[in-house]
């Protein structure tokens, strides 16, 4: 169970990539937010619910992570886009609610990154 979680883990990191560089290119050169882009979006945030679903389940069943700081970053991964969606959706301006997408897929990049570090 251990070694599914960590793959989720990774594939959840390679989608969080994809989509955190293109949130910040759509940014740069100032574009909205395409409906794909929100899609991705919603994939990774499903990614990281489901993944950490796994990572209760193998604390519970197995050990649980050697850091605790691991439960912490999964925690706010799984809360960075959704609160970024709550401040950007009520934006005027649609490329300002890429830019606000784009900084926390960044977050979010970060957050993953650290928690597959501290995983164990």
């Amino acid at each position: 169970m251990a070694e599914i979680h960590g793959l989720a883990a990774q594939v959840t990191l390679v989608l969080v990539i994809i989509v955190a560089g293109w949130a910040v290119t759509l940014g740069l050169i100032r574009r909205p937010l395409p409906p794909l882009l929100l899609g991705g979006l919603v994939w990774a945030v499903l990614l990281l619910a489901g993944t950490g679903l796994l990572g209760v389940m193998v604390a519970l069943t197995d050990t649980p992570p050697a850091d605790p700081l691991h439960i912490v970053y999964g925690l706010l991964a799984v809360a960075v886009l959704p609160g970024a969606w709550a401040i950007a959706r009520v934006r005027d301006d649609p490329r300002r609610i890429v830019v606000i997408l784009a900084i926390a897929s960044l977050v979010l990049l970060i957050l993953v990154f650290r928690s597959i570090q501290t995983g164990g």
